[in-house]
């Protein structure tokens, strides 16, 4: 008989381990002593709305996010609301450390909403996750990024098992957003005026943002998510939810009422300044690209666009804030060039371009060029650009952080050139160019 049992606990073991994640996640997670809790405490009543926060750390970048979308959410919401409100932020960094040091700092800076019953701070656990470097390639992702949106979809699988008897509503946010005026409001008015039949509600026009279910349909999306973890990125498996649902179409809300704006991506080595132009509140983003002053050596500027009145081609290069150089409507290939007096070796490389706050007239479909001084050149110390100009990095909607893109920078640079890659139909504002050098003063 013990050889029958524990051959059957081999088998049920086997099962476990080569079953897709999280099959036995709510069994073995969410009963003592695996609770993923770490911070705050469960309410006696269901509340009306949960929203969900996943939250880990951005590569590249010591700036923490999430401290701004729980200071806009808590600033944005009214005092009657926090009974029936429950903010659950999980924290599932590959690095336990940060973790933990994350999830303290948040109960610190909150504890009064924690001890409220408000805020939760939950934790995944490694046994969740299956091999992740190891998943199918689709969409001809590079591996990086297809161990990321895996990780992301059983990240949020686990965040909504969690969240699924919290309240009667659940609404997905990420830990880059601000929310809008009245934002709870405005949910408690479509919900209650939307008369079709429906499975999700949709808040944002970006990714999973802004995304609502009711609680007892998270079950559900849990597992689609686990299901086809290893098959798309989550907002992509949505429409298919939709229709196993027998919602055909989406529903949005006529204004956003989330803003994306976070500006480094939890991928590695990717800048993702999106931002939704329907957001309730307006285009006026506060958080901006990190500019820290450069070094910004001796260059001459010589530029194919057209200046408009006295924003000159040099306020994009003299580290001072409150100018910048407006251009008009640039063709394909126009350019704007940096000629250094010597070559330079730079650590890094900042460039944002666009009205601050709005991003309007940013550099659209624009790549960073450089030119390599040669050794003949170098000792001639010749104050002209060769003409091999190559390609170092493109632009994402107008700015561009080498640090953040994990671009290599070569050394000798002779000269450097923003480069249109094609025609646009909006003006152009280059607002801040930063160039830090290895060997400072």
């Amino acid at each position: 008989m013990r050889r029958i049992k524990d051959s059957r606990e081999r088998r049920s073991q086997d099962q476990r381990e080569n079953a897709p994640p999280l099959v036995y996640f709510p069994d073995l997670y969410f009963k003592p002593p695996h609770h993923p809790l770490l911070y705050g405490k469960p309410r006696q009543k269901r509340g009306y709305l949960t929203i969900g926060i996943p939250s880990v750390k951005r590569p590249n970048t010591e700036r923490i996010y999430l401290y701004h979308t729980l200071d806009s959410i808590l600033e944005k919401m009214p005092e009657v609301e926090h009974h029936q409100i429950t903010i659950v932020v999980m924290v599932s960094d590959a690095n336990r450390t940060y973790n933990n040091e994350l999830s303290t700092s948040v109960y610190k800076r909150y504890k009064t909403f924690f001890d409220h019953g408000m805020i939760h701070v939950i934790n995944t656990v490694d046994s969740i996750y299956p091999d992740l470097d190891n998943v199918k390639q689709t969409f001809n992702d590079s591996p990086s990024r297809l161990k990321w949106r895996a990780k992301q979809n059983i990240d949020f699988a686990f965040m909504m098992l969690y969240s699924r008897n919290l309240s009667e509503f659940y609404i997905q946010l990420e830990d880059d957003v601000i929310v809008a005026t009245d934002f709870i409001q405005d949910i408690r008015n479509f919900i209650a005026s939307t008369s079709k039949t429906w499975f999700l509600l949709e808040f944002s026009r970006l990714g999973f943002i802004g995304k609502l279910f009711r609680s007892s349909d998270l079950e559900f999306v849990s597992m689609y998510l686990l299901k086809h973890y290893d098959l798309a990125p989550c907002d992509l498996l949505l429409g298919a939810m939709r229709g196993e649902r027998v919602q055909h179409k989406p529903i949005h809300a006529k204004y956003s009422l989330f803003q994306h704006i976070g500006r480094f991506s939890s991928l590695k080595n990717k800048l993702q300044p999106l931002s939704d132009n329907t957001f309730k509140d307006g285009l006026r983003i506060d958080m901006q690209l990190d500019m820290p002053t450069g070094d910004n050596p001796p260059a001459k500027i010589k530029t194919s666009l057209i200046t408009y009145r006295d924003h000159i081609p040099k306020h994009a290069y003299d580290n001072d804030n409150a100018t910048y150089f407006w251009a008009k409507t640039p063709s394909k290939d126009d350019h704007f060039t940096l000629n250094f007096e010597k070559p330079h070796n730079f650590s890094r490389i900042l460039i944002a371009t666009g009205a601050v706050g709005t991003r309007k007239d940013s550099f659209y479909h624009s790549s960073l060029l450089y030119s390599e001084s040669t050794s003949s050149e170098a000792s001639d110390n010749k104050s002209t650009c060769a003409n091999r100009f190559l390609k170092l990095v493109d632009l994402t909607d107008g700015e561009t952080d080498t640090k953040a893109t994990g671009t290599v920078i070569p050394n000798n640079i002779k000269c450097l050139r923003l480069l249109a890659k094609r025609s646009i139909g909006n003006w152009i504002i280059i607002r801040n160019i930063q160039l830090i050098e290895y060997l400072r003063p």
